[in-house]
């Protein structure tokens, strides 16, 4: 299993709209094919964090990497990147 560990930053006032959208971009992403699981918290520094598992590396890339894959359209539709910013993901092989 591939897994990744991405850190959002809301645009200053826009949490709750940052929320109102991340929430329903997991539900989706949770039924793509490939997807094995997608966990959403906000850490104890108050930021949001996705964590989601991946078949493997490849449908990781296909999923979230390719231009015009699911994850770029889902980012798209929800607009996410209007009310936060990527800040940092952390990626790699399951170690169990």
């Amino acid at each position: 299993m591939y897994i990744v560990v991405s850190k959002w930053s809301p645009k200053p006032g826009m949490a709750d709209e940052f929320k109102s959208r991340s929430v329903p971009m997991r539900s989706l992403m949770r039924g793509m094919p490939g997807v094995e699981f997608v966990h959403g918290f906000v850490s104890e520094s108050g930021d949001p964090v996705a964590i989601v598992g991946y078949r493997d590396k490849d449908t990781y890339e296909q999923i979230v990497n390719a231009p015009d894959g699911p994850f770029m359209k889902a980012l798209a539709d929800h607009r996410l990147e209007e009310v936060s910013e990527w800040v940092w993901s952390e990626r790699g092989e399951s170690a169990d």
